[in-house]
């Protein structure tokens, strides 16, 4: 448990000192007693969801600040990695205030969130501050037999009706929505709109879902928990072919670290022809790692 504080909160003071006297004096009802790794994920949960604190509280508004939040924003995406250098001043703004980290690769240097704690905070404020309102998840009357059944998740299913939603929803869900200055909506819209499509989904039917940031940038998962099972979903950008398969290949060997034999690959793709769809949504099933990745194209028609 030490470790996974650590893991979490990155060593930062304040956040590190906060979360500890929680969980060893406000949250901790029993002090003769090992305090355990489900107290941690209980108190967590309610770190990221509903506790306040004034660090916290300040970061979120630095980067909710103009120039900062393009910015933020492109931190989210899956595509590449951005080049961290303090010559620029919204690096060395966004890094001085606690946003961001520094992540050394060979004589490169790239820019990371400086904290999963951060990056879920921030994840989780985008999503609610641009889709507060979702519409209709469901048709009246709609069945969804095809996606539970039996305790169970088809998530291509749900990914399917997911993307149905979108296109009947997307020109008043992303009328407002943040743009690069291509003019192109921002990778992490989607991201935030999908998680708040889950997250209403699947709560009335006492199902969650998580947001999880394994490396601090490039890499965006949801975790899906649902009576007794677990879903991994990666969401990703489509780029072009090969680095279609690089991210199977990388999904597979993600698969192994967690012990997980299926990992959903979603990808996000502005159109698409069902030709294209046969192609590209095969299952692949890595002999090495032992771990079947299932692609699922999104189209967003934007």
């Amino acid at each position: 448990m030490i470790d996974k504080i650590f893991d979490e909160f990155q060593g930062q003071p304040g956040a590190t000192s906060w979360f500890g006297e929680l969980l060893t004096q406000d949250y901790n009802h029993d002090i003769e007693k090992t305090i355990s790794i489900q107290s941690f994920n209980k108190l967590y949960n309610e770190a990221i969801f509903f506790l306040h604190n004034n660090n916290i509280v300040n970061l979120i508004c630095k980067a909710e600040t103009e120039p900062y939040r393009e910015l933020v924003l492109e931190l989210f995406r899956t595509e590449s990695k951005l080049s961290f250098t303090f010559d620029n001043t919204k690096t060395n703004f966004l890094y001085m205030n606690g946003i961001i980290d520094r992540e050394v690769q060979e004589i490169r240097s790239y820019i990371k969130f400086s904290s999963p704690f951060v990056q879920k905070r921030l994840f989780n404020h985008f999503s609610d501050e641009l889709f507060q309102v979702m519409g209709h998840i469901l048709e009246p009357f709609e069945s969804i037999e095809h996606i539970i059944k039996d305790q169970k998740i088809n998530i291509k299913n749900l990914l399917r009706q997911y993307e149905k939603y979108l296109k009947k929803n997307k020109n008043w869900l992303f009328k407002d929505a943040p743009k690069r200055k291509d003019l192109r909506v921002f990778e992490a819209v989607y991201h935030f709109n999908l998680y708040m499509y889950l997250f209403n989904f699947l709560s009335p039917k006492g199902g969650h879902v998580y947001p999880e940031f394994p490396t601090g940038n490039g890499k965006i998962d949801l975790i899906i928990r649902y009576k007794e099972n677990v879903y991994l979903i990666e969401l990703k950008s489509y780029t072009d072919e090969s680095g279609y398969y690089n991210a199977l290949e990388q999904a597979a060997k993600y698969g192994k670290e967690i012990q997980s034999k299926d990992v959903f690959l979603a990808f996000f793709v502005e159109s698409l022809s069902d030709e294209i769809r046969k192609k590209y949504e095969i299952n692949f099933f890595d002999k090495k790692n032992q771990v079947t990745v299932w692609p699922v194209l999104i189209e967003t028609g934007i």
